[in-house]
């Protein structure tokens, strides 16, 4: 029967001890591979950027150092004075003086093609060409174009032909395309004044400037460009392919403004380039090195395939331990499969099953068949126990009943708890006690509502880990609390409270310590027989109501809250009146501070949780009756709590929940509406005072009159208008006849005099010192200045 059976366990035990082996060879296998391929990069970057970094101190060194021998040549007297002079063959000794000292600054080992001094006012250019008149030269405009630059001292590319030569737009695309014939070092002389009266322009051959950067390896390539991103040596080689490959880099070192070197690669002919680059201080010219990203990790490939054979090796030795080991592990698996399934169930063998699977179903069955039916009884009698108590506490169970149930559970057994119900049994008398524990808020806690009876249902594990199974009941959830009924045999009712006290305080700290939940326990009277529990249940109820008075986490002896006798208090009238005026002015942190007060002032005054609720639902009659009578619409926010108002009454246990719940839905909304309908209202009268400004301009306006015609108090009329309009009623009305006289100025011939007397100016002089004072002119200059015939 055991050959029918696959060996799917045995594939799997091979499978992971492959899988825990490989993951290891894997890992470091890529790992080394990676971080070899890293290093070989970082080196040849590296290296890159020294070489690159030595070219361009190569390239400074000589622009440097033609800049110095043309700083030297240009600071002697001999091209001071040649600058004043206007040349004639009496000149030939300064002539030839100029020109002995151009020869001194340009040595052949520098690649210096020419170099022209040119007088601006003298009209002349001399070179190792010789002298020429400044207009007839050949690059008088190459001369003209640097000598309107504001720069005294700079490099520039020279392509021959451009247009503009020296100077080349930096968007333009003809500067962009051709490589410069070199570059031209310029000077505006003299070297010390602001006014430039010559120059002294120094050509350098690109030729020159190609042999500074020439490439000993050809898997990399040098290109120079200048501050405008133009190329001043060629870029077309093994690297660059062809024209123009270089401008995706240009662009992207253009894309880092401030970068002074650095490192990246793009795309080029679907090829990765690796680039380094690095910015001249001196000059601010661009040096960047081209390399091929494939060329620099060659050397890597070889040590990935390397490390992939050695995997490999790896992969099988392992392979081989792994069959080896497996096989061996799964022969006692096999052995103990062979018996399950021959002392198994009859019938066909498994087919598509699990060695373990069916070991454990084996095992299963026999252990099922023995435990099955004991399990069964027990749940279904922890069940009854449950109805049964639950019905005890709602007083659903008579007497004779109880007695068969109570043996049916085992509460009788070793005690004498229940002798007041069974004399019979000879025992000494015992008491009862129930316990209610309730949840006192959900707020700032990570439940939810529909996590009530679960949380109940822990609660109700707490209480039972806590209290000896010899001192209570079964505790069962009664709707959303959490019920206990406890008992002692002790005929002390006294001991029995402290007893519970105790259990109390202990339910309370696990519940905060474990579930994160403040919860208040109310405990009724002790009382003889168990018959008496559902009238024991109803008072710990009406004590867990008193948490009004005690606030949270509160534990309630019927005994000690319920008053002797109902005491009549004032009800506190005056606080309501305060109340009620608050939310008139609009004062919310008054009115909250008054609920608080009121909240506190009858938990104090009324000792009867009925009284409380009598004068809790008299305050929020008195407060919607108040937003009737003024018009308000305070009832509109409270019919969305779903369910009745008197509801909401008896779910307020603390003062806190007081002030928060009538702040919350009563009297913040009242406030609400009432600040809108004032602002609406002040809306409308600053609206018709600017209706009677805009139409009665020409009267006698005065802010009294107006608000007599809208009946409200002159002052009150001028504190809206202000607060609406952000001016004063007297400065809008005179600003706005302002205007009116401005507009009979340009758009009428009335006289100046006329328009004082319908503006309600007393002379036509007040009415000019007026608009001089506010326009800077008199009236008459203001229609002469505006006025179109």
């Amino acid at each position: 029967m055991v050959r029918h059976l696959s060996s799917s366990y045995w594939v799997r035990l091979l499978l992971l001890t492959l899988l825990i082996g490989m993951i290891p060879v894997i890992a470091l296998g890529s790992l080394s591979f990676l971080r070899a391929k890293q290093s070989v990069q970082e080196k040849v970057n590296d290296s890159n950027m020294q070489l690159l970094q030595q070219t361009q101190l190569n390239v400074e060194q000589v622009l440097q150092l033609f800049e110095n021998l043309m700083t030297q040549y240009i600071s002697t007297s001999t091209v001071h004075e040649a600058l004043q002079t206007p040349f004639s063959p009496n000149n030939f000794v300064l002539l030839n003086e100029l020109v002995g000292g151009l020869n001194k600054i340009q040595p052949y080992e520098l690649g210096i093609k020419n170099v022209y001094v040119a007088s601006l006012d003298n009209d002349w250019v001399l070179s190792n060409e010789g002298y020429s008149p400044l207009d007839t030269s050949p690059i008088r405009s190459v001369i003209y174009e640097y000598a309107k630059s504001e720069s005294r001292s700079f490099w520039n590319a020279y392509v021959p032909g451009s247009g503009q030569e020296a100077e080349a737009d930096s968007g333009g695309n003809q500067a962009q395309e051709a490589i410069p014939a070199g570059v031209h070092l310029v000077k505006k002389l003299p070297i010390n004044r602001t006014l430039s009266t010559g120059l002294i322009m120094g050509e350098i051959s690109a030729a020159k400037l190609e042999k500074l950067v020439y490439n000993e390896a050809e898997e990399r390539e040098t290109l120079i460009l200048d501050s405008e991103f133009r190329p001043l040596t060629s870029a077309v080689g093994s690297v660059l392919k062809t024209t123009g490959e270089w401008r995706p880099a240009a662009e992207m070192i253009r894309g880092m403004p401030g970068a002074e070197k650095g490192h990246f690669i793009f795309k080029a002919n679907r090829e990765t380039i690796s680039v380094n680059f690095t910015k001249s201080n001196y000059n601010g010219w661009y040096y960047l090195s081209f390399a091929s990203l494939d060329d620099i990790t060659r050397d890597s490939r070889s040590i990935g395939w390397y490390t992939l054979f050695i995997s490999l090796g790896t992969f099988v030795l392992i392979l081989l331990l792994a069959w080896i080991g497996s096989k061996r592990m799964y022969m006692p698996i096999r052995r103990v499969l062979s018996v399950a399934v021959d002392h198994g169930a009859a019938g066909d063998p498994p087919q598509h099953k699990d060695e373990l699977q069916v070991i454990g179903e084996s095992i299963h069955r026999l252990r099922t068949s023995q435990t099955l039916m004991k399990d069964q009884l027990r749940i279904h009698s922890k069940q009854l126990e449950v109805f049964f108590i639950r019905r005890l506490l709602q007083g659903e169970i008579r007497p004779k009943e109880t007695k068969e149930r109570l043996a049916q559970f085992g509460y009788e057994q070793g005690s004498a708890e229940l002798a007041s119900d069974m004399p019979e049994t000879g025992a000494a008398a015992s008491l009862f006690a129930v316990m209610t524990v309730q949840i006192d808020s959900l707020d700032y806690t990570r439940y939810q509502d529909r996590d009530v009876d679960l949380l109940m249902f822990a609660i109700g594990n707490i209480t039972s880990e806590l209290i000896p199974a010899n001192r209570r009941f079964e505790p069962v959830v009664m709707v959303d609390n959490q019920v206990t009924i406890c008992r002692s045999c002790e005929p002390d009712g006294h001991d029995f409270e402290t007893e519970l006290y105790h259990y109390a305080e202990d339910v309370q700290r696990s519940a905060e310590q474990i579930l994160g939940l403040k919860v208040s326990v109310g405990i009724s009277t002790p009382y003889p027989s168990i018959h008496d529990s559902h009238q024991a249940y109803k008072q710990s109820l009406d004590a867990l109501n008193y948490r009004l008075r005690f606030g949270e986490q509160a534990i309630l002896l019927y005994t000690s809250v319920s008053p002797e006798s109902r005491s009549v208090a004032a009800y506190p009238d005056w606080l309501e009146k305060e109340l009620i005026d608050s939310i008139k002015t609009g004062d919310k942190e008054k009115a909250r501070g008054l609920l608080n007060e009121f909240a506190h002032k009858i938990i104090a005054d009324y000792l009867s949780y009925e009284d409380l609720q009598m004068v809790l639902t008299r305050l929020l009659i008195d407060l919607l009756r108040e937003g009737q009578e003024g018009g308000e619409s305070t009832t509109e926010p409270l019919p969305v709590l779903g369910k009745p108002l008197l509801d909401h009454l008896q779910e307020l246990k603390t003062a806190a929940d007081i002030e928060q719940w009538f702040f919350a839905h009563v009297v913040e909304p009242m406030i609400d509406t009432l600040l809108h309908q004032w602002e609406n209202r002040n809306k409308k009268i600053s609206e018709r005072l600017l209706e009677i400004i805009h139409n009665e301009y020409d009267t006698n306006l005065t802010v009294e009159l107006c608000a007599s015609r809208l009946n409200y108090h002159p002052n009150y009329v001028r504190t809206v208008f202000r607060k609406e309009t952000g001016s004063s009623f007297s400065d809008y009305l005179s600003q706005y006849r302002l205007a009116m006289a401005k507009q009979w100025l340009v758009e009428t011939d009335m006289k100046i005099g006329e328009i004082a007397e319908k503006l309600q100016y007393q002379n036509s002089q007040n009415f000019i010192r007026y608009f001089r004072k506010m326009e800077n002119t008199t009236p008459g200059q203001y229609r002469e200045k505006h006025r179109i015939d």
